[in-house]
C-alpha cells in the first residue's frame, strides 16, 4: 500500500497543479469581462459532446487495456503484443460510426438546440476533432497504466492540458485571436497530450504496435468480445450520465445556464482530484489482486480509499461551501454564476457520497463480476435521465443536482451491497463516523468566527487556514487516516528540520 500511497501523492500534486491552471482557466472564462455566460457555455458543452463521442467510439476498449494487459505482458514478446493495435483498429471503426450518426442527426441537433442555444449549433463539428483526439489519448493512457505510467497521465490529462487552454484563452483575452480560432484551437486540445504521451511510450520502448493476431488474443477471443461488449454499454452509460444535466440544459434553458451549472461542477470537481490519481495506480494493482486472488490486499485497498478520500473531500467541501458567495464577488465573477450556491451544495454531496465509498465501482469493474458494473451503471443511468429531464423542466438550473443526489444515493448503495454479500469486503469502520462529525462540526465553528466580517481576502484565506488547521489537526491527532496521518509526520518533521 506504501507504493500506491507514494505514487498517488505525486499524481494527486500533478493534478492539484493542473486545478491551479484550471482554476485560472474558470476564473478568466467567467469572469464579467471577457467571456460571457454562454460562450463559457459553449466550452462546456463541447466537452460534453466529444467524450459522448469518445464513449461511443471507443467500443469498450477501455477496460480491455485494463483488464487484460497483465495476460498479454506476462505471456508475449514486445514485438508480438498486439494489445493496443487491436484497441486502436476497433475504436477507428467506431469513430466512423459516430462521425457518421452526428451527421445524419444534425437536423435533429438544430431543432433540439437552434431556440435556446444558437452558438452551439454553429459549433457543433468542432467536437469531431476533439472527441476523435481524445478517443486517442484516453486509449493510451490506459495502455500506459499497464506500465505504471499513472503519474505521467495525471500530468497529461490534468495539468498540461489545462495548462494549454490557458494559453489559448490568454491569446483571447489580449487580443491575438477572435473567439471562432479560439474554439478551433480549443478543438484540439487532446491532440496536444496524445502526441505527447505517444512520443514518451515509443522513447522507452514501450509502444507495443503489431498487425499479427497473437495467441493471447487467439485464446481470450470470446472473452475479448463479451468485455468489448459489456463494457462499450458502461462507457456508454457512464458518459450519457456525466454529460445529461449539460444537454438537457442547453436545450431546455441556455447556454449560460450550462456555464453557471459548469462552474459550479468545477468545484465539485476539486474535491474529486485524489480519486483520479488513486484510481490511476491502484486499476493495475486491483486487476493483479484479482488474478491472484489476493482479497486481503484488495479489502485494505478498498478501506484506505474510502477514508482517504472521505478525508480530502470534506475538507475541501466546507471550505469551499463557506466562502462559495465571497470568493464570486473577491473575483468580480459574472453575478449570474451566484445561482450556482446550491447546485454545488447538491453536488458536491454526490461527490463525497461517491469518495466515500472509496473505489468500489474500480474493484467491482476489475474483478470476474465486471458485469455488475454494467447493470448498476444501467440503473443509473435508466434513473438519471428522466430525472434529469423532468426537474430541470420543473425546477430549472438546480434540477438535474437534485436528480445526481438521488440516482447516485441508490447507485452506490447497490455497488456498496454487492461488494458487502459477494465478498464480505465493506470500507466503513467507525472511523468514518468520526471523521463526518469532525468535518461538520468544524464548518460550523470557523464559519461562526467569520460570518460578521465584510467580504475581504483575510475572510477567504483566514476561514481556510483556521479550518484546514483544526480538521487536519485532528486527523493527526486521532489517527483517522494512515496514510493522511504518515503524510503530515513527513510535513512536520520537514517543518522541525527547517
Amino acid at each position: 500500500m506504501s507504493q500506491i500511497r507514494k505514487t498517488s501523492i505525486k499524481a494527486t500534486a500533478w493534478i492539484y497543479i493542473g486545478f491551479l491552471f484550471g482554476a485560472l482557466n474558470t476564473y478568466f472564462l467567467t469572469h464579467r469581462n471577457w467571456f460571457t455566460p454562454d460562450q463559457n457555455g459553449l466550452t462546456r458543452s463541447l466537452i460534453d459532446i466529444s467524450l459522448l463521442i469518445y464513449a461511443f467510439s471507443s467500443l469498450g476498449t477501455s477496460n480491455l487495456m485494463v483488464k487484460f494487459f497483465p495476460y498479454y505482458q506476462d505471456n508475449l514478446k514486445p514485438s508480438e503484443n498486439d494489445l493496443l493495435t487491436l484497441a486502436f483498429r476497433i475504436s477507428l471503426i467506431g469513430f466512423l460510426f459516430t462521425a457518421l450518426g452526428i451527421w445524419w442527426m444534425n437536423p435533429i441537433i438544430v431543432q433540439k438546440f437552434g431556440t435556446n442555444s444558437s452558438l452551439l449549433v454553429q459549433y457543433i463539428y468542432w467536437t469531431l476533432p476533439m472527441g476523435f483526439f481524445a478517443l486517442q489519448f484516453y486509449l493510451l493512457e490506459f495502455y500506459a497504466y499497464g506500465f505504471g505510467k499513472g503519474v505521467l497521465s495525471s500530468l497529461l490529462r490534468e495539468t498540461i492540458l489545462r495548462l494549454y487552454v490557458l494559453i489559448i484563452i490568454s491569446l483571447k483575452i489580449i487580443g491575438l485571436i477572435d473567439f471562432r480560432i479560439f474554439i478551433l484551437l480549443f478543438s484540439l486540445q487532446y491532440a496536444v497530450i496524445t502526441l505527447l504521451l505517444a512520443v514518451h511510450l515509443w522513447k522507452h520502448n514501450q509502444l507495443w504496435i503489431s498487425f499479427k493476431t497473437s495467441r493471447v488474443t487467439r485464446k481470450f477471443r470470446t472473452k475479448i468480445t463479451a468485455m468489448l461488449i459489456f463494457t462499450f454499454l458502461v462507457v456508454i452509460v457512464t458518459f450519457i450520465r456525466q454529460s445529461i444535466d449539460g444537454l438537457v440544459l442547453a436545450a431546455k434553458q441556455n447556454l449560460g445556464k450550462v456555464g453557471i451549472f459548469g462552474l459550479a461542477s468545477y468545484m465539485v470537481s476539486i474535491l474529486q482530484a485524489p480519486f483520479r490519481s488513486l484510481v490511476a495506480v491502484t486499476l493495475p494493482k486491483l486487476s493483479r489482486s484479482w488474478k491472484e486472488k489476493n482479497l486481503a490486499e484488495i479489502q485494505r485497498i478498498y478501506e484506505r480509499s474510502s477514508i482517504n478520500m472521505l478525508a480530502f473531500s470534506l475538507g475541501i467541501f466546507f471550505c469551499i461551501w463557506m466562502n462559495f458567495e465571497r470568493g464570486i464577488e473577491l473575483l468580480q465573477i459574472h453575478p449570474s454564476y451566484l445561482e450556482g450556491k446550491w447546485v454545488f451544495f447538491l453536488l458536491g454531496i454526490v461527490t463525497i457520497i461517491e469518495l466515500g465509498t472509496g473505489v468500489n465501482g474500480q474493484i467491482i469493474g476489475t474483478s470476474s463480476h465486471w458485469r455488475v458494473e454494467l447493470w448498476t451503471s444501467l440503473l443509473l443511468t435508466l434513473m438519471i435521465i428522466p430525472l434529469s429531464y423532468t426537474l430541470t423542466n420543473r425546477y430549472g438550473l438546480i434540477g438535474p443536482a437534485y436528480a445526481n443526489l438521488v440516482s447516485f444515493s441508490v447507485y452506490n448503495f447497490i455497488r456498496y451491497y454487492f461488494l458487502w454479500k459477494k465478498f464480505n469486503l465493506q470500507p466503513f469502520s467507525y472511523k468514518t463516523l468520526e471523521l463526518l462529525i469532525m468535518a461538520t462540526a468544524t464548518y460550523f465553528l470557523v464559519d461562526v468566527c467569520f460570518s460578521e466580517l465584510k467580504v475581504s481576502w483575510f475572510g477567504l484565506f483566514g476561514s481556510c487556514a483556521l479550518y484546514g488547521l483544526i480538521y487536519a489537526g485532528w486527523i493527526y491527532k486521532r489517527k483517522l487516516s494512515p496514510d493522511v496521518h504518515q503524510l503530515l509526520e513527513v510535513v512536520e518533521k520537514r517543518f522541525r528540520k527547517k
